[in-house]
């Protein structure tokens, strides 16, 4: 039995591949696997790489975080965090997921383009409040509205002709905290020196900043950790047929996030925060779990 426990605790080889080393029937390695030793089987997860040197920028930022939040408690729930992300039209089924329970096998398949339609979507949230979702794109007279990439002009023109306003309209330009990640489009010169105009270099949280955001840490903003999987959770429920019926799907869902559900989210990068340091400033997930 011992070395059934010490097979499985290696997560090297299948309980097939154990019961082939040890001389024992499968069923049997499985049952004193679950019923004697009470072991469960749990999938190996992926997160993004971290490099040497990101662990000392993930440090820096964090303490700086804390001092902030020590400064002025709700501090962190006035950080705009801003982020993009893509909404594949035929994205809606998640092949690991779905099972068919059958008699006999259905031999049932579902049928999806090589290149499946897809549409970038902008989103910046606070404790409070929420923005979006815009998209990135713009309407042809033959064609109707046409996707396009994210640039630096692009996203300038989101942030004049969009952002700004809606905070210089509820009376949070003063308040609020800019937050970005580090795509090229969000720290080309234009962009970054509008963000200074606008915030001022002690309210923006960007790489090439005063204040820059680690880089490669989707595990630290709310909006990789919680946004843009629960908004991909509701919006293939409709099972949108075509990118107009998707961007609508995307903005109903959008406008319909209770504040308390912002307020959680961001709480919850209070809470990561506080794991990171004792973490080594590596990877928490495995902490939160």
């Amino acid at each position: 039995m011992e070395a059934i426990a010490s097979e499985a605790a290696s997560g090297t080889s299948s309980s097939r591949e154990a019961a082939r080393r040890l001389g024992l029937p499968p069923s049997s390695v499985r049952n004193i696997l679950r019923r004697i030793l009470h072991l469960y089987t749990y999938k190996l997860q992926s997160c993004h790489e971290l490099l040497p040197a990101d662990t000392a920028q993930r440090e820096a930022f964090a303490k700086w975080a804390f001092s902030k939040m020590e400064q002025d408690p709700i501090w962190v729930f006035n950080i705009l965090w801003t982020d993009e992300a893509h909404f594949s039209l035929h994205g809606g089924v998640n092949n690991h997921n779905c099972r068919i329970w059958a008699t006999s096998n259905p031999r049932e398949y579902t049928q999806k383009p090589l290149h499946s339609p897809k549409v970038p979507a902008w989103c910046g949230f606070t404790g409070s409040f929420i923005i979006g979702s815009s998209f990135f794109e713009t309407q042809c007279p033959v064609n109707g509205w046409i996707t396009e990439t994210v640039n630096a002009q692009r996203y300038l023109t989101l942030l004049r002709e969009t952002v700004v306003p809606f905070l210089i309209q509820r009376g949070q330009i003063s308040n609020v905290t800019f937050m970005q990640d580090g795509a090229t489009s969000h720290t080309a010169n234009p962009v970054k020196t509008f963000l200074i105009q606008t915030f001022g270099e002690d309210r923006i949280v960007s790489r090439r900043c005063r204040y820059p955001w680690p880089p490669r840490s989707p595990d630290l903003t709310p909006a990789d950790v919680w946004l843009w999987g629960y908004l991909k959770s509701r919006v293939y429920l409709s099972g949108p047929s075509s990118l107009s019926e998707l961007k609508d799907a995307i903005r109903r869902e959008v406008s319909s996030i209770h504040p308390d559900m912002l307020h959680s989210a961001v709480a919850g990068f209070a809470t990561r925060l506080k794991c990171l340091l004792p973490c080594g400033c590596g990877h928490v997930e495995h902490i939160l779990v």
